[in-house]
């Protein structure tokens, strides 16, 4: 797991930055009608490049070739398929999971999304999570609840590839012990961070998964691969 705080890059980093994306990815960013979605889309793209060439070293960034399932889950497609990944974004920060022999799948939000949480909690999660957020009278201490329990809700789905057409309320997030509770027998692991103004989620199927977040840098990535 890694994550990478877009505030902290520096301007003359990100033409770097985006040297490490191929050229469907490059033609993408352009496409963006604002700069902070386009930076938050360079910055994981080039993160999860970055760090799948940490571990494959003989591959630069930007040679990875990537499909997509149906539901848009990020597929590695070549040079090596050995890896299963996942990434996210929103405007100041961008977070990817590398795995392998196991899916996984990562959320990063901002609390300073506006949001109506209760509205969304009703519609989308499951009974018991909706009733959470509405015994909740704190505003603030509702949006924290609403973000811990959606973040954790895009990382499963992610992991199990199918996406929201899931469903959110097909499984329960329980926060305290940090699980998941499925009515399928499905297993997933889960993690969740509080970094600054964002929580970071992440999910993998099965038991007995780990994660260790790592704080990346901009400088490091570049010069890690020698594109300066």
């Amino acid at each position: 797991m890694s994550f990478i705080d877009i505030a902290a890059i520096a301007d003359d980093e990100w033409p770097r930055l985006a040297a490490l994306l191929d050229e469907t990815e490059s033609a993408r960013a352009q496409r963006f009608a604002f700069d902070d979605d386009r930076r938050a889309y360079i910055a994981a793209h080039a993160l999860l490049r970055a760090r799948l060439s940490e571990r494959a070293t003989s591959v630069a960034p930007a040679e990875w070739r990537f499909d997509a399932t149906p539901h848009g889950k990020p597929v590695l497609r070549a040079p090596h398929a050995g890896f299963n990944v996942s990434l996210s974004h929103t405007r100041g920060m961008a977070a990817v999971a590398i795995a392998s022999g196991r899916e996984v799948g990562v959320d990063v939000e901002s609390v300073r999304t506006r949001r109506k949480a209760v509205n969304v909690a009703e519609r989308y999660f499951a009974p018991e999570e909706a009733a959470l957020l509405r015994a909740e009278s704190d505003p603030l201490v509702q949006t924290e609840l609403f973000f811990a329990i959606w973040t954790l809700k895009e990382a499963v789905v992610k992991a199990d590839g199918r996406g929201l057409a899931r469903g959110l309320d097909s499984f329960v997030v329980n926060l305290s012990p940090l699980a998941i509770s499925s009515g399928s027998g499905e297993n997933y692991g889960v993690a969740q961070w509080r970094r600054g103004g964002f929580f970071i989620a992440a999910a993998a199927c099965g038991a007995g998964a780990s994660f260790r977040l790592e704080e990346a840098h901009a400088g490091a990535l570049i010069d890690a691969r020698g594109t300066i």
